[in-house]
């Protein structure tokens, strides 16, 4: 399987795929872009003919020149997966993921971002596609090779899910300006105008691809933290001052920039994450 010909697939169905990469679930471009439309040919081309590229994010949401929304049903357990998939009726495209499994749908109406008993419903945001590599060495496997099933709403799957996701309140005010914990190792005031390129070109929306917005405005989001096993959104990200923070304590409870964020996913200081993030530029 190439990703050009999967990539190829996807584009077909109305449904947008970008690089993600390698053993990572960090998309190579800002993806956020092609949730307004698809990638173009050459942009595919570009993207999915480079030989060490093993990982691909299939964006959820709007189909784009089709009807309908592209909604995946996301199970922790692969036994709760396939014993859930086995009571419904006729099949539908699913992935075995590191734990659990994807199971696509195409629904009439959009469908939301939220948690259910045993998973996630992801009406927004990307999934790594199957042939992708997991950041603990899994590849994901197509489980059933069937169309993708359509249906009027996800509530026809899923009956027993919660009508509107949780709602989180807005940080504290005091959570609203980025605390410094370390001198940066030096290296904001060696290399500023790369710091502030680095910030100027990455937004913390591109590292959570399921953050969900909570206000009219588009300022504030919720998304699931990737510093701890987290099945509720419990982490805060304000999009126009471009920091974040974790209402579990992650951290400390401190505020983050897109490179303080990357520093604690990747476990590496704020100098290594700089240079990780100059070579994604």
């Amino acid at each position: 399987m190439s990703l050009l010909s999967e990539a190829i697939k996807w584009y077909s169905l109305g449904v947008s795929v970008v690089p993600v990469r390698s053993q990572s679930k960090v998309a190579m471009v800002k993806w956020l872009e092609y949730t307004r439309r698809l990638p173009t040919p050459d942009e595919l081309v570009r993207w999915f003919e480079r030989q060490n590229l093993t990982n691909y994010g299939v964006i959820c949401g709007q189909r784009h020149g089709q009807s309908g929304h592209l909604a995946v049903v996301d199970f922790d357990r692969l036994d709760a997966g396939v014993n859930w998939l086995l009571s419904m009726r006729g099949e539908t495209y699913t992935v075995a993921t590191s734990r659990g499994l994807h199971a696509y749908f195409f629904t009439e109406e959009p469908a939301p971002t939220c948690h259910f008993d045993g998973g996630d419903v992801k009406g927004s945001g990307y999934v790594l596609g199957a042939g992708s590599v997991h950041p603990s060495g899994w590849v994901y496997q197509a489980l059933t090779d069937a169309p993708i099933q359509n249906i009027c709403s996800i509530r026809e799957v899923l009956p027993d899910l919660p009508e509107t996701p949780e709602a989180r309140p807005k940080p504290h005010a005091i959570l609203s300006k980025p605390v410094v914990q370390t001198p940066w190792d030096a290296a904001e005031f060696q290399r500023p105008n790369l710091v502030d390129t680095i910030r100027a070109r990455f937004s913390l929306l591109d590292f959570l691809p399921d953050a969900q917005k909570t206000d009219v405005g588009g300022r504030w989001y919720v998304a699931r933290c990737p510093l701890h096993d987290d099945h509720r959104p419990s982490m805060w990200i304000d999009a126009q001052g471009q920091i974040c923070g974790c209402y579990a304590g992650c951290n400390g409870g401190r505020a983050m920039d897109v490179i303080d964020l990357m520093a604690q996913v990747w476990s590496v200081s704020n100098s290594e994450a700089i240079e990780r993030l100059r070579q994604m530029l």
